[in-house]
């Protein structure tokens, strides 16, 4: 039973006093104290919870949901227990920032969470998937066999050779993770995978993970057939009515689609196209018996395609989000790679990187979903649509996937049979895909050479337009780790002043430029802090090792840097940082002003206490496949004539962005601008600096070696 506890604050001391008092002055044990103390843990987080949906701007219903799950679920919380969470929610923009506003506070008070972030959706595709009891684990397989003694029509599925085979890899994978790690726990995550592929006998995690998806998914498409079955069943035939005819080859028999007979799969290539796309519009489903035709009677178009097999697949993607679970349904039936040979190669491929949080082929089914939401803004949506879908099937080929992807193209649009000019359109789309985030979120938008680049190779602003969609749909598809406010305003920019740049018209004042309360501040030659939400301005005379002085006062603040711009002018500095403001308390703003002066005059303890700081903080829980990439520095002394550019990149961390700063300052080097960004675990960090004594280039081969290897031993450090 019970018992009744009394948490009225979100402060986390508070739960650490509950806790203490449960086991010592009262003395509850087992059952009774998991219950109270599950029963606080349920107030602190509601709270909690409330409070995050506030600062991210949520009112009233959200589409978000926190769920407890494992022991925490089980209302089993034992004193040491981690929480289990799941944030669930209906492809809510701007979830990113709901989770940080919930996770942090969590880890500030000391609390061990297991946590992710989903849509009902997800299963099978997700990369960090809990063997046993996400779709396609084996609780689904148990829910199977259960269904078909209750249903013995059902026998046919729950004894599927190929069901059985997949279950029995999920397993195989499940003992030898409890094996490997000797832990109760059935989440594959990164520390475990490469010891328990080994263990199965793969060569490393790369080739475990696809065989592990692959049986998910067989698993997954198997149970949502089954409950479909199930809820046709339930509802009953419907009496006295004819097969109706939906189009050319389909009819609507009872509640299925199917097909009629009047065409040949072999004849019309473009029938499976059509029939799924029927399905996804309509929301019927596609018949048993015909899902079993398409799979061994459906061929491959003949070269180049007819035109109606094109059109056929364009209205497919087009159907958006609903068109997703019938792409899965024909790759799974081995349809899909029939029209794209190509296909097979990113077929459950796993993406070893914090970002995404799909395999391959499902991002790629989820981008073209997004890019349907956004035909309207470009004036060739089937190129969109085709181009969304194939602009990263380069990952499943050796080498640099931008670079495979270009080659791949060439030869899948002319096989679909588009023009010449609609080839080379739809080669760029895969070859740029990544040109716009990464010139947006590492260069000088109002440097003239930077939009120069951009412009030579989109030549037009119709390819402009089709490049900036894409990059929207494939980020938004990525993960909440990859689309943000500040990246989509720094995108936004750089389109407005390329598609200026292309018009041949002066380009507008950039949003990142001072406006004029700034530059009216700038003229009082002193140190100004503006607050404005989760934006923070600062004003303050130039000086060596600003940037440093500055972020480092914000992070022992615990007033950590999601992103930065900055740029210095006539001896004054403009600084504006996107901070986490996931704390529940508003910043003293004048103090941290008065601090930060102190810090100006002396900046001699602020090292120490950056690295204080540093000591209780810990890198948030990453997708169970990322592997995050060592450190990187990057300097190019040809992107622009007015400075070198140096382009750091990093797992997150305590301090990252004042690190780098002191090292450029300590090679005496002045920053002029700064764009600096948290994707997920990963810095994305671009320094524009010059000579401090020459105000000239770095271009001396001594000292840009010495700059690269100074900055890479204060990061490590």
């Amino acid at each position: 039973m019970a018992l009744p506890v009394a948490v009225t604050a979100v402060d986390a001391n508070e739960l650490r006093e509950v806790r203490t008092d449960l086991l010592g002055a009262r003395r509850l044990r087992g059952r009774r104290f998991c219950e109270a103390y599950t029963s606080a843990v349920d107030e602190w987080l509601a709270e909690t919870f409330e409070r995050a949906l506030t600062h991210a701007g949520k009112d009233g219903p959200t589409g978000v949901v926190l769920l407890a799950v494992g022991g925490y679920g089980r209302r089993e919380l034992a004193p040491a227990s981690d929480l289990d969470l799941i944030l669930v929610h209906n492809k809510v923009r701007g979830i990113g920032s709901i989770a940080d506003a919930l996770w942090y506070p969590i880890w500030d008070a000391g609390l061990q969470v297991d946590h992710s972030v989903r849509t009902p959706g997800e299963s099978a595709s997700v990369m960090d998937g809990d063997l046993k009891l996400a779709r396609g684990g084996l609780r689904d397989v148990e829910a199977l066999r259960a269904a078909a003694i209750a249903m013995p029509p059902l026998t046919e599925f729950s004894d599927d050779a190929r069901l059985q085979g997949a279950a029995d890899q999920i397993l195989e994978a499940r003992v030898g993770l409890h094996a490997t790690t000797g832990r109760r726990s059935d989440q594959l995550l990164l520390d475990d995978q490469d010891a328990v592929a080994r263990r199965l006998g793969y060569a490393d995690a790369d080739d475990l993970l696809p065989t592990i998806s692959a049986a998910a998914r067989r698993i997954t498409w198997t149970t949502d057939e089954v409950w479909r079955r199930i809820d046709a069943w339930t509802r009953g035939p419907r009496r006295g009515t004819r097969d109706r005819k939906v189009e050319r080859g389909i009819a609507l028999h009872g509640q299925e689609l199917v097909l009629d007979g009047s065409v040949n799969l072999a004849s019309d290539t473009s029938l499976a196209l059509r029939i799924a796309a029927a399905s996804a519009r309509s929301g019927i489903p596609i018949a048993t018996s015909t899902l079993e035709t398409l799979e061994h009677d459906a061929v491959a178009p003949p070269e180049p395609w007819p035109a109606a097999t094109r059109h056929a697949l364009v209205d497919l993607l087009g159907c958006g989000h609903a068109a997703v679970p019938l792409l899965e349904t024909l790759d799974h039936l081995g349809v899909l790679s029939r029209y794209i040979g190509e296909w097979h190669a990113v077929r459950s491929k796993p993406q070893r990187n914090a970002f995404h949080r799909y395999t391959v082929d499902r991002h790629l089914f989820e981008a073209a979903a997004e890019a349907a939401d956004l035909t309207r803004n470009v004036h060739r949506p089937d190129l969109l649509l085709v181009g969304a879908l194939l602009h990263d099937v380069g990952k499943g080929f050796p080498g640099d996937h931008t670079e495979a992807g270009t080659r791949l193209m060439v030869d899948i649009a002319r096989r679909m049979g588009f023009e010449a000019e609609d080839i080379v359109s739809l080669v760029s789309l895969v070859r740029d895909h990544l040109l716009l985030a990464e010139t947006a979120t590492g260069r000088d938008l109002g440097d003239p050479a930077t939009v120069a680049k951009v412009a030579a190779r989109v030549r037009t602003t119709e390819a402009l337009d089709l490049l900036a969609t894409l990059t929207r749909a494939d980020s938004i598809a990525t993960g909440p780790l990859a689309w943000n406010s500040w990246k989509e305003t720094l995108i936004d920019e750089l389109v407005i002043r390329t598609r200026a740049h292309l018009a041949g018209e002066r380009p507008p004042a950039s949003i990142l430029e001072p406006d004029a309360e700034q530059r009216a501040l700038m003229s009082e030659g002193r140190l100004r802090l503006i607050p404005d939400g989760s934006r923070l301005t600062v004003v303050a005379p130039d000086r060596a090792g600003l940037l440093a002085i500055v972020s480092g006062v914000l992070t022992v603040n615990r007033l950590p840097v999601r992103a930065a711009t900055g740029l210095s002018q006539n001896g004054m500095a403009v600084e504006v940082f996107d901070l986490d403001r996931s704390g529940p308390a508003e910043p003293n703003w004048s103090k941290l002003e008065a601090e930060l002066a102190r810090a100006l005059e002396d900046p001699s303890d602020l090292e120490a206490r950056i690295a204080e700081r540093a000591r209780g903080w810990r890198l948030p829980k990453r997708a169970g496949a990322a592997r995050i990439a060592p450190p990187r520095v990057l300097i190019d002394n040809d992107a622009t004539p007015r400075a070198t550019v140096i382009e750091v990149r990093m797992p997150d961390g305590v301090g990252v962005l004042a690190r780098i700063a002191r090292a450029i300052a300590a090679c005496k080097c002045d920053i002029s601008i700064v764009r600096a960004m948290t994707l997920g675990h990963e810095v994305v960090d671009t320094f524009y600096v010059t000579d401090g004594s020459t105000a000239a280039k770095v271009t001396d081969p001594t000292r840009v070696e010495d700059l690269q290897r100074t900055i890479l031993e204060h990061i490590a450090s």
